[in-house]
């Protein structure tokens, strides 16, 4: 976990803008996809499917136009993960942007120097020319062989030709995939994802002072809080209006649109928490994984959790060993994986990866323990902090104690009540205690500071501070040091 920074306040400047957003169909009547050729927004013909054909260069066939001395067609078969890049020749390369293990086909992105130049759905089984950058000459031929179940990892095999070397210079063309743009006080981001072979896209602007403000909030809270995080409501909601426009827009019913979320999230890539955090454990709100975007299991998690719980359905956080997933309500009728927690059903969904259906859970989690977090309305939850220093004399110790009790849940702390003690070895005796009725409120992140003087225990006996804090409607804390002798 982190190490607990707490901040006393909050402004939180988030500056969230809608900048754009738009879907565009990849389908059969679309754009990217022919029978006999994908097509890029620039370049026609760019990928052709090959499929059933034979003249496909030998290995080791010379070209005349080859200009790159010493090398000929040679073939490499590599498996690749969502997101993972194939490095070719003269700066040619290509990402796998997502993988459909239901209906057997990937999206590719082809690119030239670091910038993407076509993109092409492509199904397993077949074998695909790609052309270069001008979409003039093939330059490689690209087997789709086969997606690994379970794994959601593809295997395909590259015939590099020589004519890969023919064109000079640096393609500067525009990249397509999710793009960030960093200025002073803002970075811009846009998503892009697949679902059902339309495209969406959606971009936001993001302060960057409102991420710094996140950075010093206490990890130390139930992660049910991180999905109702009121600081996050207007995100979230921004987000989900924005995904149902658009799925209505395309023609999408509102059963589906769940579903557009759901693969909105998976298509993030996976980021770890010590890559993007410097720690191992670091649970995110909601804005910071759509800062990054990207996270960990349990930050894409609470993201879906977030927006699924924003539009009204019911959802849990499913906790396992070393992994978090959702469980989304369903009736008895559904199939697929689920766990039961009062009375009801909550189907798997992995978060982490595309193409993961609802109530497929992996293999290596199968049989694992869970505790199941169903998402409710908003609650408070304390946190206390304390310093002490005592006071020696021949007769008695007295403490002086700097009390912080801070409120890390998801909704405003009621009438807040402190319970200073030195407690005995006695069980439920103390020798000294204070209680404060504060009568005060403490919002979300908000903290209250009281001071205590002169609690007293005799000397030579044994003691140690513990201290208690609860509101009308939040639940007790208790915190305590180690046992000291008078």
């Amino acid at each position: 976990m982190d190490p607990r920074k707490q901040c006393s306040s909050l402004a939180f400047l988030l500056v969230l803008f809608l900048v754009t957003f738009s879907f565009g169909c990849i389908g059969d009547d679309g754009p990217y996809f022919h029978e006999e050729a994908l097509l890029n927004d620039n370049i026609a013909n760019t990928v052709s499917d090959d499929t059933g054909n034979d003249d496909a260069p030998e290995k080791g066939a010379a070209d005349p136009d080859r200009t790159s001395p010493g090398i000929d067609t040679y073939t490499e078969t590599v498996s690749l993960k969502r997101t993972g890049i194939l490095e070719l020749e003269n700066g040619y390369s290509l990402k796998v942007l997502d993988i459909d293990n239901k209906e057997k086909q990937i999206w590719i992105s082809f690119r030239k120097d670091g910038n993407e130049y076509a993109t092409a759905t492509m199904l397993a089984g077949h074998t695909y020319k790609v052309k270069d950058t001008k979409g003039l000459k093939v330059i490689y031929d690209l087997r789709v062989d086969k997606i690994l179940e379970n794994n959601f990892v593809v295997q395909i095999t590259c015939t590099i030709r020589p004519q890969i070397w023919l064109e000079t210079g640096i393609y500067q063309g525009k990249i397509r995939e999710n793009e960030v743009r960093v200025d002073e006080n803002t970075i811009f981001r846009t998503y892009r994802w697949i679902y059902d072979n339309t495209e969406f896209t959606i971009a936001y602007e993001y302060s960057i002072k409102a991420y710094d403000a996140y950075s010093e909030r206490s990890r130390y809270r139930d992660f049910s809080h991180f999905v109702n995080d009121p600081y996050d409501d207007e995100l979230i909601s921004q987000v989900t209006k924005q995904i149902e426009e658009l799925a209505i827009k395309a023609g999408y019913s509102r059963d589906e649109i769940p579903y557009i979320a759901m693969t909105f999230v998976q298509s993030l890539p996976y980021v770890s928490d010590s890559a993007s955090s410097g720690y191992d454990e670091y649970p995110r709100f909601p804005f910071e994984t759509l800062y990054h975007g990207g996270g960990d299991c349990e930050d894409s998690s609470i993201l879906l959790g977030a927006l699924l719980y924003d539009m009204d359905y019911g959802v849990a956080l499913i906790e396992l060993p070393g992994h978090m997933a959702i469980g989304v309500k369903g009736d008895a009728g559904l199939p697929g994986s689920y766990y039961e927690h009062s009375g009801n059903r909550y189907y798997y969904l992995e978060t982490t990866d595309s193409g993961w259906s609802v109530g497929v859970v992996p293999d290596e989690y199968i049989n694992a323990e869970a505790i199941v977090v169903p998402i409710t309305k908003g609650y408070p939850q304390l946190r206390i902090g304390f310093t002490g220093n005592a006071k020696n004399s021949r007769y008695a110790t007295c403490v002086d104690m700097d009390i912080e009790v801070m409120n890390v849940g998801s909704e405003l702390t009621e009438d807040i009540v402190i319970y200073a003690t030195l407690e005995t070895t006695t069980e439920m005796m103390v020798w000294d205690e204070l209680k404060i009725d504060t009568r005060t409120d403490l919002p979300v992140d908000r903290s209250l500071a009281y001071s205590v003087s002169d609690l007293c225990v005799p000397a030579g006996e044994g003691y140690r501070v513990a201290i208690w804090s609860w509101g009308s409607n939040a639940d007790a804390e208790y915190v305590y040091s180690d046992w000291l002798t008078a």
